[in-house]
């Protein structure tokens, strides 16, 4: 070392950090691999995604421009969506015309502003009385539709309230629909499933598989979507619940031929709708 000069040293200096770095990048990635998936998804969604937001500075000069980084965490976006659609999910109640009793039927979404909400197709017992308890407490009556229709899903058509007492203007409940996804979902996109019989309750997770069927022969066969396999906890998801992606776009519903983590795509519920609202063609 004595014989070293000032830029010697330096340099040496240099190696060694060089050196220590890359082993300690070594380590880090070796711990990673052998620690426990739930480990290293929650490491993964800890990680901050990082937005350049490029503007035009007060005073530059010619051609320079000035780089804001917006720091955007995932765990925001999850309570962004989630806010989105809180408002457009209802729970779906049954009442017995016989016993009197009432029961849960499942979860509805908001499809459009009229009222119409899209709920997973049970037996509809006629007699029975079904309503509606919105995001903010309100309950309104709903009227089935397209019960003879061989789909899936069943929409109901949310009846607006009576005229209060000493008022001449009805009462105008506003429906939010939800937003429906243009695209399909991608492997290992997060995705957020809203539940619960009488609370809101929320799982997270991810697309782990994504089945394709063929449609058409020779040529001109189609692929198209036909079931989102997620590793979402079902524990709190029940029949009607929706699955959102970080946009708080629907992507997916759970229904009761799916299997336990796997949800209808949203594709494949837009048909059906357009199927129950289709008026009949006269003779």
């Amino acid at each position: 070392m004595e014989d070293l000069n000032k830029n010697q040293i330096i340099l040496l200096t240099l190696l060694i950090s060089f050196v220590t770095s890359i082993a300690t990048g070594i380590m880090t990635v070796s711990l990673l691999q052998e620690a426990p998936l739930e480990v290293t998804r929650n490491i993964n969604r800890i990680v901050e995604k990082t937005i350049e937001t490029v503007t035009t500075p007060s005073i530059t000069t010619p051609g320079q421009k000035e780089v804001t980084t917006v720091v955007v965490k995932e765990e925001d976006m999850i309570i962004s969506s989630i806010d989105k659609n809180i408002k457009s999910i209802v729970r779906i109640n049954e009442k017995d015309a016989i016993l009197g009793t009432t029961g849960f039927y499942g979860i509805g979404l908001i499809v459009n502003k009229d009222g119409f909400i899209a709920a997973d197709r049970k037996t509809i017992t006629s007699g029975n009385a079904y309503t509606a308890k919105m995001s903010d407490g309100v309950e309104l009556t709903l009227t089935p539709q397209g019960i003879d229709k061989q789909t899936n899903v069943i929409l109901f058509k949310a009846v607006q309230p009576e005229k209060t007492t000493g008022n001449t203007i009805p009462n105008i409940y506003i429906f939010i629909p939800a937003v429906f996804s243009s695209t399909e979902p991608k492997l290992g996109q997060t995705l957020i499933g809203i539940g619960g019989e009488t609370i809101n309750a929320v799982s997270v997770g991810r697309v782990t598989s994504l089945d394709m069927k063929e449609s058409g022969t020779g040529t001109s066969t189609v692929k198209y979507l036909v079931n989102i396999n997620t590793d979402l906890s079902t524990s709190n998801l029940t029949d009607g619940s929706p699955v959102f992606n970080l946009s708080g776009d629907v992507v997916g519903v759970k229904l009761s031929l799916d299997a336990s983590k796997s949800f209808t795509p949203v594709s494949v519920l837009k048909k059906e709708i357009v199927t129950l609202t289709e008026v009949p063609k006269t003779q």
